[in-house]
């Protein structure tokens, strides 16, 4: 019978913690990581109303593509926050759950309308001309005035106003066009998060949210729940989704397929036939859903879980999680554990894994944080170390997120420099447009599908009816009834020490591409 121990330990701040834990949504984003108990900074909309077709430009050929090919699995940009579990609103009705959809598949910005119905103010957001959307943007600058960190990307809402001047310069979307508003927020705390949602939702009236309030899910949940707006591209919860009033489709997988995507991967590897002893180790806030997914779908592999710890620390708390993790450290020593499951977060415990000595492999299906804690580690060469990845590196492009980012190129002026061949002290477009150029095509193909008479009800039944989708820099994608997340195609990858920039270590990939959807 197998010996489980969970541990809690909750400390109280006394004093203002310096830095933060990182748990980011880009692969190079620290800033949108941080947590700390930083003051929240004052709410700074910004609206960009996208011009008319005649002075967004013209559609040019050269930047339309249908992408039909299948690459080949190089690595991963780790630039799309993990998304959580699926619940869902109940389906549309439009659909039945038994029912294929054929591919649905538009050049870039291109969209054919589906549906009928005469153009006219179908909800709110949406006039006989226009559709307005809204976008949550981290706020750099107020990171850096906080001391938490200097990271120059590009604007936005610069990108924003491009994608929407390129779409219109196509002729909008079934015959509207598009006007988007921009809201800068922090990724910690809930003041400016929840101002922006009220700001899209009540002073702009938009018709729909994209992307995410970054690892502030009060913002999201203000958005679908309170003010029963559609979002499109943010994680959630199973709670989070149930509770939604309004479509929400995440970009990622599910948190639940994730952790059952990892084992199963690491199981048709190999990987865990000479596991040894394991342990699994997670925050207080996910306990419940690794105990649920993560542990259930170990044992279903024939792994035993030795030991089981759970930290419950202030995310800014550096001192008091590093002090949590020697116990555990001590608590793996005396079990002989071999390898270690690391559920989000791995700061704390990479760093003191290396000062205790312990020799064991470590998982995480979660890329971005666990790249972070092995390059920030005081030996980032110590650990044999295994995640989940999309089959795109950092600098790799389907042909489809080739036309966005020149469609980008075409409306701003701006060219997109790949982060290799970016000289020093420029500004990095490079990351932000490839998120924006994921999340801006996914919703104008949905609110296509949707047809004329555009609202929440014909969005969903969009959604549920959609089928495969193709995205810029996915392999394969879906949607459907009861599937709200994006992501289909992932690899296995390992960590390399000499790999990255300066040779900071990074994954790169060790499986073949996996379609999990088929």
């Amino acid at each position: 019978m197998k010996k489980q121990l969970v541990l809690f330990a909750a400390f109280v701040l006394l004093v203002a913690a310096c830095g933060g834990g990182d748990s980011g949504s880009e692969a190079s984003n620290r800033a949108s990581d941080r947590d700390s108990a930083a003051p929240d900074a004052p709410p700074s909309p910004q609206a960009a109303e996208a011009p008319a077709p005649d002075d967004a430009g013209t559609s040019d050929d050269s930047g339309t593509s249908d992408s039909t090919g299948t690459p080949q699995p190089t690595g991963d940009d780790g630039e799309g926050d993990a998304p959580e579990d699926t619940a869902s609103p109940e389906p549309s009705d439009d659909v039945s759950a038994d029912e294929e959809a054929a591919a649905i598949s538009d050049p870039v910005f291109q969209p054919t309308c589906r549906g009928e119905g005469d153009l006219s103010a179908t909800a709110t957001g949406v006039t006989a001309e226009t559709i307005k959307i809204g976008a949550p943007q981290v706020d750099y600058e107020q990171l850096a005035n906080l001391g938490l960190a200097r990271i120059d990307r590009g604007g936005y809402d610069v990108i924003y106003e491009a994608l929407t001047a390129e779409v219109n310069a196509n002729g909008g979307i079934c015959g509207r066009m598009l006007e988007t508003v921009t809201y800068k927020f922090l990724p910690f705390g809930t003041d400016t998060s929840l101002a922006g949602c009220v700001y899209f939702t009540e002073d702009e009236e938009v018709f729909a949210v994209l992307g995410s309030f970054t690892r502030v899910a009060a913002g999201n949940i203000c958005v679908t729940e309170t003010h029963n707006t559609a979002l499109i591209g943010a994680p959630f919860t199973a709670d989070d989704r149930a509770r939604a009033n309004a479509p929400w489709v995440s970009l990622g997988i599910a948190t639940d397929r994730v952790l059952e995507v990892f084992v199963s991967a690491l199981d048709k590897a190999g990987l865990l036939a000479d596991a040894g002893n394991v342990a699994v180790h997670s925050g207080a806030g996910r306990q419940e859903l690794v105990d649920n997914v993560l542990v259930p779908a170990l044992e279903a592999a024939g792994v035993d879980v030795a030991e089981r710890t759970v930290i419950d620390v202030p995310a800014g708390d550096t001192q008091a999680g590093a002090a949590v993790w020697r116990t555990f450290v001590e608590i793996y020593r005396n079990a002989d554990i071999n390898t270690v499951f690391l559920d989000g977060d791995s700061i704390f415990g990479v760093e003191q894994l290396i000062q205790g000595g312990l020799d064991v492999t470590l998982f995480n299906a979660e890329r971005n944080t666990f790249t972070f804690g092995l390059q920030d580690s005081s030996d980032p060469g110590y650990f044999e170390a295994y995640t989940l990845g999309s089959p795109y590196t950092a600098e790799d492009n389907n042909p489809r997120m080739e036309d966005c980012i020149q469609g980008f190129e075409r409306q701003s002026g701006i060219e997109v420099i790949p982060n290799s061949l970016l000289p020093e002290e420029e500004t990095n477009w490079f990351i932000p447009v490839r998120n924006v150029c994921q999340v801006f095509d996914l919703f104008v193909q949905l609110a296509a599908a949707a047809g004329p008479n555009l609202n929440n009800e014909t969005l969903q039944a969009a959604i549920d009816s959609f089928g495969p989708i193709e995205l810029p820099n996915e392999a394969f994608a879906s949607l459907g009834v009861g599937k709200y997340d994006i992501r289909d195609g992932v690899v296995l990858m390992k960590w390399d020490p000499e790999a990255g920039d300066e040779n900071g270590g990074e994954f790169v990939v060790y499986s073949d591409l996996i379609d999990t959807a088929g």
